[in-house]
């Protein structure tokens, strides 16, 4: 299949109809990652391994190169796709809250480590606006790479079910303007996701902190990320944005430290692929069912290698003949 990238857990991307913002941050984010033995990514048209890097030329443009190239004269480039108008909505509204609070800021800013960051405040701190589905693995990946450039902190922004919430810092917009043609008035937007601590009475005795989740301006949370009243750092296995006199609090009351968020995610947070997971290599690319020419799933029955859709197939006749 041409102009196919195939995920190792089976996944696919048709570059010839084009693809989501999303799709190419999961995909630049790939960068590094996989080898030669166990590729993270495969090429549609010979089911080879590949890897992705940026284009020598125009930056914008990723490629998936072939580990071993063979026969396959397919090119798989990976043009970036247009930015949509809420996304875009999103990134100009950050832009105009750091300038309100006197802060310079700047889009498309791209990193020494491969990454392009949407907003980046003061050369500091960087914002990504992020409205579909993307993996935790791919925004952990990018926030390490992001982070490990120079950038101080990398907040994601997005919706309430984003995956990536608890595994990266973030926060969430509470109705961004999308009934309106424009942009959102100045101090207009919520958002969802900062938080505090606040001492309640143990049934101890004394005081305990206590998380308080916040809802705020997004404006204020933009200017006191930069100010750095607003800090990630990582409680109970989650990566949280905490105001700075919540922070002080919680250490006050407990005489420990809150761990800094550095640009690793919590152990919990981070999920290794099945492919990761397998200590065998498929006895071949496709799905060993008759007639059928998939790309395997990395885990077998146990005694064939399957792909999604006759895995799921398998597991579903599996269950009812238990029953």
């Amino acid at each position: 299949m041409k102009s196919v990238i195939v995920h190792a857990d089976g996944r696919r991307i048709d570059l010839a109809s084009g693809i989501t913002p999303e799709a190419y941050a999961e995909l630049e984010a790939t960068q590094g990652q996989g080898t030669q033995r166990k590729p993270l990514l495969f090429c549609g048209g010979c089911n080879g391994g590949v890897y992705v890097k940026h284009g020598h030329i125009q930056r914008d443009e990723l490629f998936a190169a072939h580990y071993q190239r063979g026969d396959c004269l397919e090119t798989l480039a990976i043009t970036s796709p247009r930015m949509s108008d809420e996304h875009k909505r999103m990134q100009e509204y950050t832009v105009r809250a750091a300038n309100d609070a006197g802060f310079s800021a700047d889009t498309e800013v791209r990193t020494t480590r491969g990454t392009r960051v949407d907003v980046v405040v003061d050369s500091r701190i960087g914002f990504e606006v992020q409205l579909s589905s993307l993996t935790a693995g791919a925004a952990i990946r990018r926030t390490e790479r992001s982070m490990g450039a120079g950038l101080e902190q990398v907040a994601w922004v997005g919706s309430a079910s984003a995956a990536w919430l608890g595994k990266v810092p973030g926060y969430q917009w509470l109705g961004n303007g999308q009934v309106q043609g424009g942009m959102p008035p100045p101090r207009s937007v919520r958002s969802r996701g900062l938080v505090t601590f606040r001492a309640e009475r143990s049934w101890r005795g004394g005081w305990e902190p206590v998380l308080d989740r916040l809802t705020v301006l997004v404006d204020d949370a933009v200017t006191r990320m930069a100010t750095g009243n607003i800090r990630p750092v990582i409680y109970r296995g989650n990566v949280e944005l905490v105001r700075a006199d919540g922070i002080e609090l919680y250490e006050r009351l407990t005489g420990m430290p809150l761990e800094p968020f550095a640009g690793r995610a919590p152990s919990r947070a981070v999920v290794s692929s099945p492919a990761r997971d397998c200590d065998r290599e498929p006895s071949s690319r496709n799905c060993q069912v008759p007639l059928c020419g998939e790309p395997p799933r990395p885990y077998e029955d146990g005694k064939r290698w399957l792909c999604t859709g006759h895995a799921w197939q398998h597991y579903v006749f599996s269950k009812r003949t238990i029953q």
